[in-house]
């Protein structure tokens, strides 16, 4: 129910954003600006790395981003923002009534964010050069699975408290031909940095 909760306030969020714009004129070649990046430093993967030591092993991946904006004029542009990290420890925990038993206990974490944003495009959007900021609203998701070789114990669940999700990152893309480039942008998001691909459709 949350889930849904969460997908209308992304809705509720566009829906103004859009006609706010729709008395102004669109770019003259509106298109769908699609792209797909790789975050860093992750906040949640510097907590893992903490845990790393003799007898505790971790691994995390992510943020990985997928994003789609829908230009309004040269100026504006919103969309739709998608990303996901997942991770994992590994970790010895002895026995709670004998010294000389050990067990292997593990730690599994994912998370997932769907955010609507709103993009200023400091320069024309079909231009070579697109610097930008942007801002967004909407939902984010988090679940901690805990499991382990004690009999005694058994695997439980968690789920995030704070089911709001926001961003706020200022970028920019280059094009190397009329439709490929590259962005980078830096912020508060699901990490610090990130970079990757951008298409122009």
């Amino acid at each position: 129910m949350k889930k849904y909760c969460g997908l209308l306030a992304v809705a509720a969020f566009l829906l103004p954003v859009r006609q706010s714009f729709a008395q102004e004129a669109a770019p003259s070649d509106f298109h769908v600006i699609v792209s797909a990046g790789y975050g860093f430093p992750s906040f949640t993967r510097n907590i893992f790395d903490l845990a790393d030591g003799e007898n505790v092993d971790s691994y995390f991946i992510g943020p990985a981003y997928l994003k789609a904006e829908f230009p309004i004029n040269d100026r504006v542009g919103f969309g739709v923002n998608f990303a996901y990290v997942v991770g994992n420890a590994t970790y010895v925990e002895q026995d709670g009534n004998v010294d000389s038993i050990f067990y292997n206990t593990s730690v599994d974490y994912s998370s997932y964010s769907i955010i609507a944003r709103v993009n200023f495009h400091f320069g024309a959007q079909d231009s070579r050069f697109d610097p930008y900021a942007g801002f967004g609203l909407g939902y984010r998701d988090a679940t901690y699975k805990f499991q382990g070789g004690d009999p005694d114990a058994e695997p439980e669940e968690l789920g995030g408290i704070i089911h709001m999700g926001m961003d706020f990152t200022i970028g920019t893309r280059f094009y190397l031909t009329d439709n490929i480039g590259l962005y980078g942008e830096v912020g508060l998001a699901k990490s610090i940095m990130q970079a990757g691909v951008v298409i122009r459709l």
